[in-house]
């Protein structure tokens, strides 16, 4: 990292830091009032890609699922969309050449993480002379971390209970152990439900 990137940083955390710690307990009010709503949007779509893996193993192109994975795409971050993707995986996991996805974005997180990088754009050009955009990327880059660790929590707190009321579906198509882990796609993962043999 050159001295310029170490500068920008320690400005970009300097700034950050108060504002998304600030902030952490409205958004948790908020997912708490939304709560009903923010896990049946998220079962619906559990619900769909359940059956897309059903219909798969029915035609005998895809196994009995092994790993959920929920990853979010430099794409998202990049066009500040933010969605998830959620793909089943059988045994072959990476290797699996039979997609089964579905798409699913927290909106109760990825409002407050637009707001935080607009915010950063704004200001940071004002601190920092002629910043380039691929710098500002760089930091979005690394804040958005925070966010991501918020969104493992959340999975390992709300998955068993999502994955609970999809329970028939959901027996149907996967392995009794089946884990789900949680990172950037097709990159390394954090396991939230289940365990992994490395």
């Amino acid at each position: 990292m050159t001295e310029r990137q170490q500068q920008i940083m320690e400005i970009g955390k300097g700034m950050m830091e108060p504002i998304f710690m600030g902030q952490l307990p409205e958004l948790m009010k908020n997912y708490k009032d939304g709560e009903t709503e923010i896990l049946t949007g998220l079962e619906e779509k559990l619900q769909v890609v359940f059956q897309k893996a059903q219909q798969m193993q029915k035609a005998d192109r895809k196994g009995k699922i092994c790993t959920m994975g929920i990853s979010y795409l430099q794409s998202s971050v990049l066009t500040e969309n933010y969605e998830l993707r959620i793909d089943l995986y059988d045994k072959e996991f990476y290797l699996d050449s039979a997609e089964c996805c579905t798409y699913w974005k927290p909106a109760f997180i990825a409002r407050y993480l637009l707001k935080d990088v607009e915010y950063f754009k704004n200001v940071i050009r004002f601190k920092v002379p002629q910043i380039k955009a691929y710098e500002i990327q760089q930091f979005i880059d690394g804040y958005l971390l925070n966010y991501m660790y918020l969104l493992v929590q959340f999975f390992q707190q709300i998955l068993p209970q999502v994955l609970d009321k999809t329970k028939t579906l959901f027996q149907e198509v996967a392995e009794e152990n089946m884990s789900v882990t949680f990172g950037e796609y097709m990159g390394k993962g954090i396991v939230v439900v289940g365990e992994r043999e490395e």
